[in-house]
C-alpha cells in the first residue's frame, strides 16, 4: 500500500485571539517570539504575539492533518481554506509512505539512488548523510537518510528518507517514508499549486525526483510544471549547477583519483585521463592552459 499526502503545515494568516478566548480553546505554550499559544478540535496550533507582525502564525502537524482528512477533507480542501484567510505559506511536507509490498523500497535503496547520481534536487549541494541505529542482534542499522542542511533547513528545506515501522514500534523493513520539507517562498508556490491540483506525487517530484523504476512506483506521477520569471529561472539553474558539481565532486572526483592512481602504479604509459578530460569537452590546448596554470598555482605557493 502506498499513501502520499501533506504531512506538515504552517502558515500565517490574520485569525482572530478573542474568538479562540470565547471558545475556550486550550491554552499551549508558545514557540520562541511568539507569547501566546492556542489549539482547536483539530489539533491545530495558533501563536500570537510576535512584536515584528500581527498575523497568527497556523501550525498543523501530521495528526492534525490525518484528523482531517478522516473527516473527508483533501489536503487541497484544507489549503484551499487557508488560503481563503490569505494566509502566507512558510512551511509544506509531502510525505509518501510505503507499507510491505513486493517491490519494498528501504532507506538503503534511497541512500543508493543518491551514491549513484540517480537523485536531481537543489538539495544535492548541501550533500547527504545516513543515520544509523544499532540492534544487538542485527548490529548497525539504518534508519534516516537525509539530502540536505540540517542546520539551515528553515532556509533551504531538507529530504528525508526513513524506517517508519521504528517509530510505530514494530519491525524494520514494513514501512517507509520519503518526505520532502518545502519552505520560504517555495512552500508558499507548493502550496497554491497543491491547492488547484491535490496532486502530491507530482509536486513531490517537482522538487526531488529520482531516475529509478521503484521511485516512479511510489510516486505513479509527472512531476508538475513549475512557472517562474526569469530571475527564478536563473537562481533554479544555479541550483541545478550547484548540485551537479556537488556530485562531480562527492561520487566522480574520488573514483577517478583511484583511477589515476592505478595508472600511474600499474600502466604509467596510459593516456586514459588525458581522454578523459578530452571526452570532457575540453580541446588539447586547453588541456595544456589548464596544466600551466596548475603548475604555476603549485609554484607560488608558500
Amino acid at each position: 500500500m502506498i499513501e502520499r499526502y501533506m504531512d506538515y503545515l504552517q502558515f500565517s494568516a490574520l485569525f482572530v485571539e478573542q474568538i479562540m478566548i470565547e471558545k475556550k480553546w486550550e491554552a499551549v505554550p508558545a514557540p520562541r517570539f511568539y507569547k501566546r499559544g492556542y489549539k482547536d478540535a483539530w489539533g491545530f496550533r495558533y501563536y500570537f504575539g510576535n512584536p515584528n507582525t500581527g498575523k497568527c502564525l497556523v501550525v498543523g502537524a501530521g495528526q492534525a492533518l490525518a484528523l482531517l482528512r478522516d473527516s473527508g477533507k483533501t489536503d487541497a480542501e484544507i489549503l484551499q481554506y487557508a488560503i481563503e484567510q490569505e494566509a502566507v505559506f512558510s512551511r509544506i511536507d509531502l510525505s509518501v509512505t510505503e507499507w510491505i509490498s513486493e517491490d519494498f523500497v528501504t532507506v538503503d535503496d534511497v541512500e543508493n539512488w543518491y551514491q549513484r547520481g540517480l537523485v536531481t534536487s537543489s538539495l544535492l549541494r548541501h550533500g547527504g548523510k545516513m543515520f544509523n541505529g544499532y540492534d544487538e542482534e542485527l548490529g548497525r542499522q539504518s534508519e534516516t537518510f537525509y539530502i540536505g542542511n540540517l542546520k539551515k533547513r528553515a532556509e533551504y528545506g531538507l529530504f528525508r528518507a526513513y524506517d517508519k515501522g521504528i517509530e510505530f514500534g514494530i519491525e524494520k523493513y514494513l514501512v517507509t517514508r520519503l518526505e520532502y520539507e518545502d519552505r520560504g517562498e517555495k512552500a508558499h508556490n507548493t502550496a497554491l499549486r497543491l491547492a488547484q491540483t491535490n496532486d502530491i506525487a507530482g509536486n513531490f517530484r517537482a522538487r526531488f525526483d529520482v531516475k529509478h523504476d521503484d521511485f516512479n512506483r511510489l510516486m505513479d506521477a509527472d512531476a508538475v510544471v513549475i512557472k517562474r520569471g526569469l530571475g527564478k529561472e536563473k537562481r533554479e539553474d544555479e541550483e541545478k549547477m550547484d548540485a551537479r558539481w556537488q556530485w562531480l565532486m562527492t561520487q566522480v572526483a574520488p573514483a577517478l583519483n583511484e583511477a589515476r592512481k592505478w595508472d600511474l602504479e600499474n600502466k604509467p604509459e596510459s593516456k586514459r585521463f588525458y581522454w578523459f578530460l578530452r571526452e570532457s569537452g575540453m580541446t588539447h590546448e586547453q588541456i595544456k592552459r589548464m596544466v600551466a596554470e596548475i603548475r604555476e598555482l603549485w609554484e607560488n605557493q608558500d
